[in-house]
């Protein structure tokens, strides 16, 4: 059974981490600027923010917690190896944003039935800046890393912070609105802020939630193609895929002729699987079931390949 370099694997999961841990450091730092910020002037758009972008540290910590997990090897209790808890990790941050909405629309509605307005100086401007610009520095950085690295976690964390660089914005433009003399903007802004949070969870979710349902992962046709270009192989059906996009079991049946001998069966099946792993490195395994052709299929058309 061929299954992917363990050193690979390894070094890839050693290379999320990396970026995680980069990330995890730019987000305290831009969360805690904005927290510092908002209490200080009291502006909710603000604190709100500061909630979101510690969330971002948040998933990037159970990130981290995830991809440790999802390094172990195959055990008896896990045949089909850990990988899928990077997804569940990812599918972790949705939840965390699920609790920073309700957060954020608590605070917002109370400020809105009373209390003084923010205080809105040059400053909160230049700090709102400095975080946006460092937030799209880091989406940019770990989107480019997620593809790299096909990973569905960094892309995920990618997706998170992307609401951030949005919610910053839409801050600017109420701590501008409290600076022309409309202090009902602030609490506004921060409903707004709510929204993107929510959005991004719903992209987040629908990323992740089809690994985790089995949905199928690689073409059929495209499977077909290589199966058919075997010689001695008469077709096949009941392909399936499931997993993600760097780590994908497939299972399918094979048809030989009748007249073919086990062994030689099982020897065209090797050549099958070799070549299916050769245009497709990201198949973890891949179970082959040797059958005779339908019995509606000729004996002696057996060898052309079915459309």
């Amino acid at each position: 059974m061929t299954q992917p370099s363990a050193s690979g694997a390894a070094a890839r999961q050693r290379e999320v981490g990396v970026v995680l841990l980069r990330v995890l450091v730019l987000n305290v730092a831009v969360a805690g600027a904005k927290l510092v910020l908002g209490y200080s002037t009291g502006a909710v758009s603000v604190i709100s923010d500061g909630f979101h972008s510690l969330t971002d540290s948040a998933s990037n910590i159970m990130g981290l917690v995830g991809l440790r997990a999802a390094r172990k090897p195959p055990d008896d209790d896990h045949p089909y190896g850990h990988r899928k808890y990077e997804t569940l990790a990812a599918a972790g941050i949705f939840v965390f944003l699920l609790l920073v909405v309700v957060e954020v629309l608590r605070t917002a509605l109370s400020r809105l039935s009373g209390g003084p307005p923010a205080r809105v100086t040059g400053l909160s401007f230049m700090v709102m800046l400095v975080t946006l610009g460092i937030n799209l520095l880091v989406v940019r950085y770990e989107a480019g890393r997620a593809r790299a690295l096909h990973s569905e976690l960094l892309m995920a964390d990618a997706l998170h912070t992307r609401s951030d660089v949005l919610t910053s914005c839409a801050v600017l433009i109420s701590l501008l609105a409290v600076r022309l003399g409309y202090p009902l903007l602030d609490p506004v802004g921060g409903i707004v802020v709510a929204v993107f949070i929510a959005r991004t969870g719903l992209e987040i979710a629908r990323e992740t939630s089809p690994i985790l349902a089995d949905r199928a992962v690689l073409n059929e046709d495209g499977i077909r193609t290589v199966v058919m270009s075997v010689p001695g192989v008469v077709g096949c059906h009941q392909i399936r895929s499931r997993g993600s996009l760097d780590y994908a079991f497939l299972d399918l049946h094979v048809w030989f002729r009748g007249s073919s001998s086990l062994h030689e069966a099982h020897r065209l099946s090797h050549v099958v699987k070799d070549r299916l792993m050769q245009a497709y490195p990201h198949i973890a395994d891949a179970i082959i079931h040797i059958e005779p052709p339908p019995a509606e299929i000729p004996q002696a058309d057996a060898s052309a390949p079915k459309p």
